[in-house]
């Protein structure tokens, strides 16, 4: 493993780490934005300066990769992968990212700043800084990844930080709909995309993608090809704007110049051909591949380049044909030929360094002149010389010219529209629509020229040129691309692409950057490429009112649009369906389970078994006759419109089954019918004297008073519910296996281990219940961290109840003994495990009512059988830790002393509360109480050491106990003892508790 890898993404994380502090601290207020702009660029160039270490070994031959195991138990690891498309990928989103991060400070710096002006204005934008490294760091992760999942998380993030970016300008209408759009449509392809990968795994056994990739006979061979390919596609479409979902990135032009420059040249955009990319060793080759992404990249090609050159708006125009050149990569990824990859890798290359330079030229026109609109610029070029020659140079490439790099992209297009290899069909289709879409790119790469910096100024505006630094920028890859056309051919250039190529391709590609292969097919198509673009461009004062006006039947936002009306006509039908009546409910859940079992289950009836009358006739009768009386009962309690009546038919129909398994004979589940039945006989009635008039009057109402339609639905309903139900039980009765594995387990160890004859009894009482504690080696070996508890017994929790106190000071709490008490204590096996494994983590509480605490601590012990129904809580003595020992040592002392115990003043020692006495036998430990109060309650406990029962009885005799009532003690009148005095205790006053004991945390 290269641990280097890991660099690029960590560098880029703790940059936008910085740019999140920055964003929440006054300090990132202080830093002017240009100054954040050239500290935060140090973390793509210290990625860029890795990447271009490693180059030598990929230029090579080699492919590194590093992973780590993320989720063990499903084989999940997070891993990165460097080939020759991965560095390609990587190069240009962090040599773009560090360009884009030193003009995004002067881009956010107003204008008066620039001039060196006093009371310069504080930075707000270190949050866009923020966002950008953040999508920075998804999108390499994305071109890095070398698992299924891990570029799945890196693609998701891509979506949200870029949905962030196109709404940084929140309180615009239009950038908050343009980023929902975006992130509407590209994360809805995203989880098509995981769907896709899942299946994909799931074929060639792992995630990895070097696995995916020696899989590619087993995909492209499996009957679900055409399932994955259409999921992945789809996600790789609506990343890359291809069509029908092209329409959402010139809506998202309403991010920031550095934004737009950024996501839409290098990077967001070129992550669907990014996958294709990467994909097409292992699911390309079929026709179903050559098909779909040909015509769709075709589609896509015409359409950006058609309605691209109707814009006035500078941005948009470049968001279109942005969107023709990712409609020429898909096409050619489409095209399984080898020229065709050469292309590819060539026109990427050459896309993002003209199309980031002219992005960043329309942020300085905007930045400089307040307008992007293309009816209120024009000559601009005597104010802004350095930024019209840089505009100049990348419109020229744009449009396919020599000697830029452009022209070598249009060059390999065309000659892969012209190769042999492609069907008949294409090779006329192609060339001419490649023609045509060369001529239309040139025209609005004319359009940016003539348009914005040529001609006679067309409004009143005072432009300037931008700072140095500022132009620069975009500069820098307007002369590479300059630089690869005139310059002799690059070699470590050549090279890289062409590992790109083989790595996309599968096989070794051959990439020359010559510009100049003599006189052929593909040259003479540029020069009528150039001729019909030229003629266009000088026709746009006609030809644009033209295009506006048939370019309307070419706008497919309707769709967005008409799918968002079905999103919102689903969500009210499911306001409408959830509207709380249960009727209506189980209606859905009957014909979903109906219809399922009959489409899905294929649901079947075998034929019914034919009885058998045999030697008793009268018991065949008496069947038939059960079986006539629970269909009228059923029948009864549906129509009977009095409440008894139906309540007491719906009980014969019970019983008739019942009786209907006693002939079975079944006599022990006849029983537990017949039981079950009584019991809700006496729970319907008693439930129908509580339930409100009205209410019944509403119900009776809805079920008999409805109309025929609804009355035909739920009768066709219920028919259609009990023959579904009876074709399902009778299909498990009739088709299951015979022969029970448990039955004969039961049958052996019934009587020997219960003594019983009953075997359904001795599942229900023997069987089911909790084994003993102190019996049960599995309960007292098993590990720390396991629940051992024997029995809960929870008691009602209740305010205590006041009077008036008879001084007229108020109201005063009733006498202790009339508030529910409470025994808390821990568990005996999970404090055990706590005594043996301090680091468990224990914190169990059984609380015990009054009543329960005395008969169990009576007749736990004395009841043979029993130990299952009460606790019986056992410690070990010889495993208690020291602070076990010193917390029954201090409550030892102070219930002997009679001081009463407090629940707070145990709340350090909460997993061993100890709140009553402690009974000791020769190894054992039995924690068991009588009478535990709650809050501050005298407490009595049995069996303490008799050095301290004649203390305990002083006590008692000095103070009456709060439990019994003394006939000496005057009452209230109603036959009531006051409440006794409330003795102060000198150490709560120290520790700032109220005096009287009561439970008010002091504030």
């Amino acid at each position: 493993m290269d641990d280097a890898l890991t660099i690029p993404l960590l560098a880029c994380a703790a940059g936008a780490g910085l740019a999140g502090l920055f964003t929440v601290t006054a300090a990132g207020k202080r830093i002017s934005p240009r100054a954040m702009g050239w500290l935060l660029a140090i973390a793509p160039v210290v990625g860029f300066g890795i990447l271009v270490a490693q180059a030598p070994s990929i230029l090579a031959g080699q492919t590194l990769s590093w992973s780590v195991a993320w989720v063990p138990s499903l084989g999940l690891r997070f891993s990165l992968l460097l080939d020759g498309l991965s560095l390609l990928f990587a190069l240009l989103v962090s040599g773009i990212g560090v360009l884009v991060l030193i003009y995004s400070g002067y881009y956010f710096t107003p204008a008066r700043d620039e001039a060196g002006s006093e009371g310069a204005t504080r930075n707000t934008d270190a949050r866009f800084f923020f966002y950008l490294l953040l999508f920075m760091t998804s999108m390499l992760g994305l071109v890095l990844a070398g698992d299924a999942i891990t570029l799945f998380v890196f693609w998701e993030g891509t979506s949200i930080t870029s949905f962030l970016l196109v709404a940084y300008k929140y309180k615009d209408k239009e950038a908050r709909r343009g980023a929902f759009r975006a992130l509407f449509i590209t994360g809805g392809g995203g989880i098509a995309l995981l769907a896709g990968l899942v299946f994909a795994a799931s074929i060639a056994g792992s995630t990895s993608f070097a696995e995916i990739l020696r899989q590619g006979d087993a995909l492209r061979a499996s009957e679900l090809y055409p399932v994955l390919f259409g999921l992945i596609a789809l996600g790789a479409m609506t990343k890359s704007a291809q069509a029908p979902a092209h329409f959402w990135l010139p809506g998202a032009m309403s991010a920031p110049a550095p934004a737009s420059a950024y996501l839409h040249s290098a990077t967001m955009v070129k992550a669907g051909v990014y996958l294709l990319a990467r994909m097409h060793p292992a699911l390309g080759g079929t026709d179903l591949w050559f098909w779909l992404l040909s015509g769709v990249g075709l589609a896509t090609m015409l359409i950006g380049a058609y309605v691209g050159f109707k814009q006035n708006d500078l941005k948009a125009l470049l968001a279109y044909s942005t969107v023709s050149q990712l409609g020429v990569l898909v096409m050619l990824i489409g095209q399984d030929t080898e020229i065709a990859f050469k292309a590819l890798v060539i026109s990427i290359l050459a896309h993002a360094l003209y199309k980031s330079a002219l992005f960043l030229v329309t942020g300085i026109v905007d930045h400089e002149t307040g307008t992007r609109d293309l009816r209120e610029l024009g000559g601009i070029w005597r104010a802004m010389p350095a930024t019209f020659a840089i505009a100049t140079i990348a419109a020229l490439s744009m449009a396919g010219l020599p000697p830029l790099f452009g022209f070598l992209a249009k060059e390999t297009l065309l000659a892969t529209a012209t190769h042999p290899n492609v069907p008949a069909i294409v090779d006329v289709i192609f060339p001419a629509a490649a023609v045509l879409a060369g001529a239309l790119i040139l025209a609005q790469a004319g359009l940016i020229i003539f348009e914005s910096f040529l001609g006679k100024p067309k409004s009143e505006r005072h432009p300037h040129e931008a700072p140095v630094p500022m132009w620069l920028v975009p500069a820098i890859p307007a002369v590479i691309s300059l630089a690869i056309g005139l310059l002799p051919e690059p070699e470590a250039l050549a090279t890289l692409l062409a590992r790109a190529a083989a790595a996309s391709y599968g096989a070794p590609v051959k990439v020359s950057l010559a510009l100049w292969t003599g006189i052929n097919i593909p040259l003479a198509l540029s020069v009528i490429a150039i001729g019909v673009g030229t003629a266009i461009l000088a026709l746009r004062s006609r030809l644009r009112p033209l295009f506006t006006t048939l370019s309307g039947a070419l706008s497919l936002a309707p769709l967005y649009d008409g799918a968002l009306k079905a999103i919102d006509g689903l969500a009210w039908l499911a306001t409408r369906v959830q509207n709380g009546k249960l009727r209506l409910y189980l209606a859905i859940m009957f014909i979903a389970t109906g219809v399922m079992m009959v489409t899905i289950g294929r649901l079947s009836i075998p034929p019914l078994p034919m009885a058998e009358v045999g030697q008793q006739p009268a018991l065949a009768a008496l069947r038939i006759f059960l079986l006539l009386v629970i269909a009228v009962a059923a029948l009864a309690s549906a129509l009977l419109k009095r409440d008894l009546f139906a309540i007491l038919a719906l009980a014969a129909s019970g019983l008739s089954v019942a009786m209907l398994m006693i002939l079975e004979p079944a006599p022990d589940i006849a029983l537990v019918q017949v039981v079950v039945e009584a019991l809700t006989l006496v729970v319907l009635v008693l439930a129908l004297t509580r339930l409100p008039r009205e209410q019944r009057e509403r119900a009776f109402e809805f079920t008999f008073r409805q109309s025929h339609p609804g009355l035909v639905r739920d009768v066709l309903i219920a028919l259609g519910s009990g023959a579904v139900m009876f074709a399902i039980v009778l299909t498990a009765l009739v088709t299951r296996p015979r022969e029970s594995q448990l039955t004969p387990f039961y049958e052996q160890n019934a009587k020997p281990l219960t003594s019983a004859n009953d075997i359904v009894g001795a599942i229900i009482v023997d069987f089911s219940r909790l084994r003993h504690v102190r019996g049960d080696r599995r309960l007292r070996d098993s590990r720390p961290g396991h629940l051992h508890v024997a029995a809960l017994c929870l008691a009602q929790s209740r305010r205590p109840r006041r009077r008036q106190d008879p001084a007229g000071q108020g109201h005063a709490p009733l006498s202790r003994h009339r508030q529910p008490a409470h025994f808390a204590i821990c568990a005996g096996a999970g404090l055990a495990d706590l005594a043996a494994h301090p680091g468990a983590g224990h914190r169990t509480h059984v609380v015990w009512p009054r009543p329960a605490g005395g008969w169990l601590h009576r007749r736990g012990d004395r009841q043979p059988g029993r130990g299952d129904v009460v606790c019986r809580i056992w410690l070990r003595g010889d495993q208690a830790t020291p602070d076990v020992a010193a917390t029954r040592r201090l409550h030892r002392r102070r219930l002997a002393a009679g001081h009463r115990v407090s629940h707070r003043r145990c709340a350090g020692q909460r997993d061993v509360l100890l709140a009553g006495g402690l009974r000791q036998s020769a190894g054992h430990r039995l924690l068991a109480a009588r009478h535990v109060p709650q809050h501050g309650h005298a407490v009595r406990t049995g069996h303490l050491p008799d050095r301290h029962r004649q203390r305990r009885a002083d006590a008692r005799h000095a103070r009456p106990s709060c439990r019994c009532r003394s006939r000496d003690r005057p009452t209230d009148g109603r036959n009531r003892h006051p409440a006794p005095a409330r003795r102060s205790d000198p150490r709560r006053i120290q520790s700032g508790w109220p005096a009287d004991n009561s439970t008010t945390r002091p504030t």
